[in-house]
């Protein structure tokens, strides 16, 4: 049975409530924020009706001293003297909903009913998301969408072999997990993986980086140095933005993948070297092979095998699972007890266009968990042109319909996978998902029956 502390310093007001919640729910009862305080130190409550004006302590300093303490608990704050001022600091302190004095008891039923409902469902969304995440995620990249389906079953395909990879997409779709998930699942994963990123380095620099130079080589080249190709002997060599390797480079890297040796700046020695490249840029490939600034028979080298990652805004299926990635990572990482997102935060999620791609959404979810005062990482943390991202209420309708039938579609999944892993026993079945029974099987007379 869910447990309320109802915190008033009026008796009649305490009486009132007790009586409304005795019958479906354990109730106790604080006459003050002292009180209610040393309550919550020694039991857990589900969720506290709290009284904002008290004689010792003012609601506002109980509020924010009871969530330091347990930060999961739903508080409703009640108060006579409303205004936007103390409301708003409520919410940010962490309480679910505000209401004023002098209230319907009905009317306070329903906002107590739908706190637990919600407070469920958020613990019910935690327990989850780390079967979900696992079920969607190849080495650290996170997706659900039939694109990034295909894009996990490339790798695997790719992983065994020894093919040159190129690997196309906008910035921040995440071409360099997708070149580490080639490697580290390939039988190359004991040997180095080398990273050279071809637009972080002026030309003249960049081949001695890759191929290596001897002393003397050219003015300032004071001693021998082992270029990256070579590091990645037995390995594999990534070449990020590739796009912008110069015209003068291109030949010497076309020669390498041709026979597989190098010469260092300086010298005229040949060096065999067993190196499997994958290559990755953010340009228009094919405009450049058009233009002339990359070469066609470098291009057919290292495509042998192309992976092209699809945008972040046409695969809007993958935002709420990469979103309660990054909350879960942030939170432990800034020692946040930051557990759910509020739907309308997801809502705009789904309507931005996300220019930026997985690496924005990284990084608005690291803000948001950074600012948040609760335990529900809400609209306060985002940034002013994902708050605007604000669809029509018939397109919100829709998208919110589209995107509940996929959450379903995902649940159901889920859960028949558990019940086939555990031969249909159910209590093995809702602790593998981290779910109760009783969820569990109402769910199965929802999606089964």
């Amino acid at each position: 049975m869910k447990k309320i502390l109802i915190v008033d310093d009026e008796p009649s007001l305490r009486s009132s409530l007790y009586n409304t919640f005795k019958n479906g729910y354990q109730v106790e009862t604080a006459g003050g924020g002292s009180e209610a305080i040393k309550k919550v130190e020694v039991d857990a409550f589900d969720l506290i009706l709290l009284d904002q004006k008290m004689p010792d302590i003012d609601g506002l300093q109980v509020l924010k001293e009871i969530k330091r303490i347990d930060d999961r608990v739903s508080i409703i704050m009640m108060t006579a003297y409303g205004s936007i001022e103390s409301s708003v600091e409520a919410m940010k302190l962490g309480a679910y909903d505000y209401i004023l004095k002098p209230y319907e008891l009905d009317e306070i039923k329903i906002i107590v009913e739908k706190a637990i409902n919600y407070k469920d469902l958020s613990e019910e969304v935690v327990s989850l998301k780390a079967a979900l995440s696992e079920r969607f995620q190849f080495s650290s990249i996170i997706g659900k969408s039939k694109k990034m389906q295909d894009i996990f079953q490339c790798i695997q395909d790719a992983a065994g072999t020894t093919v040159n990879i190129l690997i196309l997409g906008e910035s921040g779709t995440g071409k360099e997990l997708i070149a580490k998930a080639v490697h580290y699942n390939s039988k190359r994963r004991d040997r180095s993986l080398v990273i050279v990123n071809c637009a972080a380095l002026p030309e003249e620099l960049l081949e001695s980086e890759i191929f290596g130079h001897e002393k003397g080589a050219f003015t300032g080249a004071d001693r021998r140095r082992i270029g990256k190709a070579e590091e990645a002997d037995g390995g594999t060599l990534f070449l990020d933005e590739i796009g912008d390797l110069s015209l003068k480079t291109q030949p010497k890297l076309l020669r390498f993948l041709q026979d597989g040796k190098i010469e260092r700046l300086g010298s005229n020695k040949a060096i065999q070297l067993d190196v499997r490249l994958i290559a990755a840029t953010n340009q228009d490939i094919a405009a450049a092979l058009e233009e002339g600034t990359f070469r066609k028979d470098l291009y057919y080298r290292i495509n042998t095998l192309t992976i092209e990652i699809p945008p972040l805004r046409e695969r809007k299926e993958d935002i709420p699972l990469l979103a309660n990635h990054f909350m879960s990572r942030y939170a432990g990482i800034h020692q946040k007890m930051v557990t759910s997102i509020a739907p309308d935060v997801i809502e705009h999620f789904m309507h931005y266009s996300w220019p930026g791609n997985v690496r924005e959404l990284e990084k608005v979810i690291e803000r948001g968990v950074v600012l948040s005062k609760g335990p529900i990482l809400d609209v306060g943390g985002l940034t002013d042109g994902i708050r605007e991202s604000q669809p029509s209420s018939i397109q919100s309708e829709s998208a919110s319909s589209s995107m509940s039938a996929s959450v379903e579609l995902l649940e159901k999944k889920m859960i028949q996978d558990a019940l086939d892993t555990t031969n249909g026993n159910r209590e093995k079945a809702a602790k593998l998902l981290g779910i109760s029974l009783r969820s569990l099987q109402y769910k199965i007379k929802k999606y089964f029956s």
